[in-house]
């Protein structure tokens, strides 16, 4: 089963990391837009507490619904099958996700902010990326504050609250293999 992961896991970078390298000459403009929109990471406690707050509060709980906790993989793909491997095992993809999450956030942005139904539509695609159900729940409320950000403030605003959340958490995540609980 493991070299049915190492396939799967081979397939899915080379499918978001080749066309993400080929935007490397929008990087520059990318990095430009979040410095556009950094005013809004006022915002930035309120989508870290929110998923604090799910985090400890309720997916435990949610994680014994059966429905809710489907996940079609098992694990998210960012992080991939090695999460368990330790520090070692995220550390190489870590570079690679941070360079996918500077443009992919802001595409995300830009079509998934239009309206109510494609913000919901965001949510759920985190299930094919191999995310719970539940999880995709969670991430409904903090696709509605990006998406009333964008309508406010614009796309750079919201891409760099939603950029920033996500530094956030990988870097959170990185630090939980160092703190033991």
């Amino acid at each position: 089963m493991a070299a049915l992961e190492d396939i799967f896991l081979i397939i899915f970078y080379v499918a978001t990391v080749i066309p993400t390298l080929l935007m490397v000459k929008e990087t520059k403009t990318r990095l430009r837009n979040i410095k556009e929109g950094l005013k809004s990471l006022v915002w930035l406690p309120l989508t870290i507490g929110g998923l604090g707050v799910y985090i400890f509060f309720a997916m435990d709980f949610l994680s014994t619904i059966p429905i809710l906790n489907w996940s079609w993989l098992g694990y998210n793909v960012a992080i991939g099958p090695y999460a368990d491997a330790g520090f070692l095992g995220v550390a190489p993809f870590v570079p690679m996700l941070v360079y996918m999450l500077i443009h992919v956030n802001y595409f995300e942005e830009m079509y998934f902010r239009k309206n109510w139904w494609m913000t919901v539509a965001w949510a759920f695609l985190h299930v094919a990326m191999g995310v719970a159900v539940h999880v995709a729940l969670a991430l409904l409320p903090i696709g509605f504050l990006y998406k009333h950000i964008y309508k406010k403030k614009g796309l750079n605003h919201a891409y760099a609250l939603h950029f920033a959340t996500n530094m956030i958490v990988v870097t959170l995540s990185i630090l939980s293999y160092f703190v033991v609980f």
